[in-house]
């Protein structure tokens, strides 16, 4: 067999299987085949992975370039952590109250200049002019999932200048006009918190306040984010609408997932790095303030348990990269902003967290990292598995190489990590998208701009 590229010496991680020790070809960025080692036998490039694990690229599913900070100023090293990290495709999330019709085109210039591995995109939707143009914007660019944040709800007009409540009508509204578009295509992502009980947990305790993760989670407190999940289930199961619960984080969620309502076939679940590396016990304290929260070690646990068990589908980072100084404003705790940068973090959270500590196997996590968000997102079989015919992205993994997280981790749009100190076991040690060599032993080797925009079928 004659290939480009051949990896060879590799056990191979395909999503759902056993880790088997094949080598693949590769030739004009897509595998060509794998089988048995030695069966390449002439190739332009040979990386050897002995004593590796190969798993399809990783896909970040949930990720915020551009949402603190001009999408040019985070492009660049956002996507260099990405292939340091082993991520080889981002859906990347943009807001914005114009028309997306003439932003578009602007994000998918940015992006392609300054990118190193690939991405799709997802739309939030704030306004009735978004939900007017939405099978333009879907049928015009090939993007099929959407966003709604439902803790916006009450701050619409202050927050974009919209006078249409961002709520359970909203979501049922947008789900109504998905099914006249491609009912089997189109995705829902909703950020599941209750903001009127936020509100009233806040009016509560707001003079019991410590500059703590602690306090900041009872300001969230669990049934806020679960209140919303059972409502989106319901809306799920009335629509028959796609429909992808952003970032769940607690205990309480994962039991209404056990539900049978939840026993939807298009309902997805995800969940993050930071919900299952961190606690309220966190060295990282409010730098690690998010939305929703970190909770506590019981929410932790219940997080590793739905993913093992196929209740939650997927990790995704919801990295939004901003400098220190700006998140921590002007140190009084009500200033403090949400969100951190940890797009590289899904692979080592995987291996160390789920496959040293609790036994996850191998092929699950390739599942969870590629397989699901490919197949929901409308990127399989290009992306999220090793087949001939797919993409040649792939991550080399080092089972066994502990590292502890230092400054490697951060870049010049984002100068601190929530995971700074964390020793963790397993990581990625070479990453290839379509064929190239974009990262390898801690370097980047790709130049900005070989990254593509991905649009998906309509």
């Amino acid at each position: 067999m004659m290939a480009d590229l051949a990896i060879i010496n590799g056990t191979v991680v395909v999503p759902g299987g056993d880790p088997t020790p094949m080598d693949i070809a590769v030739t004009d960025g897509k595998i060509i085949g794998l089988d048995d080692p030695g069966w390449v036998n002439d190739a332009g490039q040979t990386i050897d992975a002995k004593g590796l694990h190969v798993f399809p690229g990783a896909i970040d599913p949930h990720i915020h370039l551009g949402g603190y900070q001009p999408l040019e100023t985070d492009t660049g090293p956002g996507t260099r952590l990405a292939a340091l990290g082993g991520v080889t495709t981002i859906v990347n999330y943009f807001k914005a109250t114009g028309s997306y019709l003439e932003l578009v085109p602007e994000y998918i210039e940015t992006y392609q200049r300054w990118s190193h591995v690939d991405a799709a995109f997802h739309l939030q939707l704030l306004t009735e002019p978004h939900l007017v143009e939405l099978e333009e914007t879907t049928r015009r660019f090939g993007i099929t999932s959407y966003k709604i944040n439902l803790a916006w709800k009450g701050r619409e007009k202050a927050v974009f200048d919209s006078d249409r409540p961002v709520d359970n009508g909203w979501v049922w509204s947008v789900m109504e006009a998905m099914k006249e578009i491609a009912p089997d295509i189109m995705v829902l992502n909703v950020h599941c918190e209750n903001q009127e009980l936020k509100n009233e947990a806040r009016r509560r305790i707001a003079d019991e306040m410590s500059p703590d993760l602690e306090f900041y989670e009872r300001l969230a407190p669990d049934f806020s984010e679960t209140d919303s999940v059972l409502s989106m289930m319901l809306l799920a199961r009335v629509t028959s609408v796609r429909t992808y619960l952003v970032h769940l984080s607690s205990r309480l969620s994962m039991e209404a997932l056990e539900l049978p309502w939840a026993q939807n076939k298009r309902l997805f679940g995800e969940t993050c790095p930071h919900y299952l590396m961190h606690t309220v016990d966190s060295t990282a304290g409010l730098e690690a303030t998010v939305s929703p929260p970190v909770r506590h070690q019981e929410d932790q646990d219940a997080l590793w348990e739905a993913l093992a068990d196929g209740r939650l589908s997927t990790v995704g980072s919801d990295s939004n990269p901003i400098l220190r100084d700006a998140k921590m404003g002007d140190g009084e705790f009500w200033s403090v902003k949400p969100g951190f940068d940890g797009v590289g973090m899904i692979v080592p959270s995987l291996i160390d967290g789920g496959y040293h500590r609790r036994g996850l196997g191998l092929g699950r996590i390739a599942e969870i990292m590629a397989e699901a968000p490919a197949k929901i997102f409308g990127l399989y079989p290009d992306k999220g598995t090793i087949a001939p015919g797919s993409d040649a992205d792939l991550v080399l993994v080092d089972l066994e190489k502990e590292s502890t997280v230092g400054p490697e981790a951060t870049a010049e749009h984002s100068d601190f990590s929530i995971f700074a100190g964390m020793t963790l076991r397993g990581w990625p040690v070479a990453t290839i998208s379509r064929g190239d060599l974009i990262a390898q032993d801690g370097q980047v080797l790709s130049e900005p701009g070989r990254g593509k925009y991905i649009p998906r079928a309509v």
